[in-house]
């Protein structure tokens, strides 16, 4: 019987280890596949800028993306007027009723284009305060997801290094009396081979862990939304100097692609963010944008992606100040205002 038994007790430890690490290895080639399938497009892994503003402080002239912006904004006429008034005013005696007239005149002019300014950089601030206030909150979750993740993957290693330490020892232990007493060399057999196997199959466990949990996307449209076509709502609507900022072709630009097309563009080459790789899908976008809840819809993945994207956007809102201070310079008279 014994001898019958112990040929019966090595196939069935040898079944549970391919049992266990077929399902495994199958998942995570699964996993592996998606992987290459995204690869292919997160090309950029040392990602640059996306746009550039073209202003120069030290020249005259204002760049092509400031007289844009001067347009989008109505500020034009203003600026036209305030450099007339501005030449007549030089032109003027000093002293003169027609002098004093011109300078009051030219004040006016002055701060209703700062008004104006300061309006439209109030609407950056306000775009800006709601996509730190969610980026904010996605990183927290992000931290308390790859924190998580680390520690089961830390007792998924501990739990494989300590069972192998301690069943390579009993191993070991039956195997010195083995030239005295063969009996023992079967049993410790046996126990070398979950030594070898229970460490697999934890290090086989981790790939699975890797990606952390997964848990129903929330509700919650976020500012990314009406960038993919989203409703929208009061809280994460974008003022219409921004709107209008993001949805044009950059002045100076060859490619005749809007900044939000670029932006996008930039979201799916970047190797940094590989949970977006389809502008065009519903399930990537549903949980990216926070729009519609998804299974298993809030990853790391999709975490990471949300980051990385606010982070950008703002980067690139946060360039109508460049253009800003431009037109804040013209007003003052330290650059001209040029049209042709």
């Amino acid at each position: 019987m014994k001898g019958i038994w112990k040929p019966n007790w090595l196939v069935l430890i040898m079944q549970v280890f391919f049992l266990l690490g077929a399902s495994l290895p199958a998942r995570a080639q699964a996993n592996m596949t998606a992987t290459q399938k995204e690869s292919t497009v997160n090309t950029q892994t040392i990602p640059k800028q996306i746009l550039k503003t073209g202003v120069s402080l030290t020249a005259r002239s204002v760049s092509p993306n400031t007289l844009q912006l001067a347009n989008t904004i109505g500020l034009t006429n203003l600026l036209e007027h305030l450099q007339r008034l501005r030449e007549r005013a030089e032109a003027g005696g000093s002293g003169t009723l027609e002098s004093l007239l011109a300078k009051q005149e030219l004040l006016d002019a002055r701060q209703a284009v700062a008004d104006l300014i300061q309006k439209t950089n109030l609407e950056v601030d306000f775009a800006i305060a709601a996509i730190e206030a969610e980026h904010q909150v996605y990183e927290e979750i992000l931290a308390a997801f790859t924190s998580d993740r680390d520690k089961a993957v830390a007792k998924t290693n501990a739990i494989g290094f300590i069972s192998n330490g301690a069943l390579w020892a009993v191993c070991e232990a039956l195997a010195i009396p083995g030239y005295k007493n063969s009996i023992y060399a079967i049993p410790s057999g046996i126990v070398g081979i979950p030594a070898g196997v229970v460490p697999s199959i934890a290090s086989m466990w981790t790939l699975k862990q890797f990606g952390g949990k997964k848990k129903r996307s929330e509700v919650e449209p976020n500012m990314l939304a009406k960038i993919f076509g989203y409703p929208t709502n009061p809280d994460i609507e974008y003022p219409k100097s921004v709107w209008a900022f993001l949805n044009q072709v950059p002045a100076d630009d060859p490619q005749g692609k809007r900044r939000i097309d670029q932006l996008v563009d930039r979201w799916i080459a970047d190797a940094n963010m590989s949970g977006f790789t389809d502008r065009n899908s519903k399930k990537q976008l549903d949980a990216i944008t926070a729009s519609v809840s998804q299974k298993k819809g809030l990853t790391i993945n999709t975490l990471t992606s949300r980051s990385i994207m606010l982070q950008q956007l703002h980067a690139e809102v946060w360039k109508m100040k460049r253009l800003l201070l431009e037109l804040t310079m013209v007003s003052m008279g330290e650059k001209t205002f040029n049209q042709s």
